[in-house]
């Protein structure tokens, strides 16, 4: 509903100021990166996490700037150098450490449910994010992220009344509202601004070091407000995800 919202306020402010409508091409545009960046990456992300630790949904999503690369060399034949290579399978060793702790809970088909949404939400993250970056439609990227948010968001809303996760307005308390209207603006506006002027002006993998921060945030979230446990195994794991990470970055510029 944020989404809805927010790039409602950015259309019309863009309307106001006299901007002409989108071209049917660029309309098309907006509503395919809308889905995948809007509906189905942040969408995929929300259900993920009603399966598995906040830490991890996380952690998982630090596979984005691998999935980046490895696209980035398939498909636009961009030249990686092999220790890059090196440095993602460290990566992944992490990830296969930091998984293994859970190993109990991975009988369950809900935590591999919940695994296998994190992962879909990167490859639909990773390619809004190729398209937004290879169009020649010269799209302006503060108008086209409000077209962005408002398709995506009425997808996904569309989506959650048919699968029955909406939320009535009437049963939303006050107290909530001041959330919604502070993520709306900060959550979405803002930071969906920083994120496609940066991919405009700045190298992906340098971009993609964003989601090196949120597993310490949502560590120390879900330590704090959900009483999550950490364990060395998760620690080690963590560890080396980060070396393999930030060894993708220094050797990929």
């Amino acid at each position: 509903m944020r989404q809805t919202f927010a790039g409602t306020l950015l259309v019309l402010f863009f309307l106001l100021k006299g901007t002409k409508l989108p071209t049917p091409r660029q309309m098309l545009f907006h509503l395919i990166v809308g889905f995948l960046l809007i509906s189905c990456s942040n969408g995929l992300t929300t259900w993920a996490i009603q399966y598995i630790p906040s830490f991890l949904g996380a952690l998982i999503a630090c596979l984005m700037p691998f999935v980046l690369i490895i696209s980035n060399s398939v498909l636009f034949n961009e030249k990686v150098k092999p220790i890059v290579y090196l440095a993602l399978i460290i990566g992944f060793t992490g990830v296969t450490i930091l998984l293994s702790s859970f190993s109990e809970e991975m009988h369950g088909a809900n935590f591999l449910f919940g695994i296998l949404l994190s992962l879909i939400s990167i490859g639909t993250w990773t390619s809004g994010t190729l398209i937004s970056t290879r169009n020649k439609l010269n799209v302006d990227p503060f108008e086209g992220i409000g077209w962005q948010m408002l398709f995506g968001g009425i997808m996904l809303f569309i989506a959650s009344r048919l699968t029955g996760q909406h939320v009535p307005f009437n049963s939303i308390p006050a107290a909530a509202w001041m959330e919604f209207f502070y993520l709306s603006l900060i959550g979405s506006i803002f930071c969906f601004m920083c994120y496609l002027y940066a991919l405009k002006t700045l190298p992906i993998s340098l971009v993609s070091i964003y989601v090196y921060i949120n597993p310490i945030v949502a560590l120390l979230l879900g330590v704090l407000i959900l009483n999550e446990k950490i364990t060395v195994q998760i620690v080690v794991g963590a560890a080396v995800t980060f070396c393999g990470i930030y060894m993708v970055k220094k050797f990929s510029t």
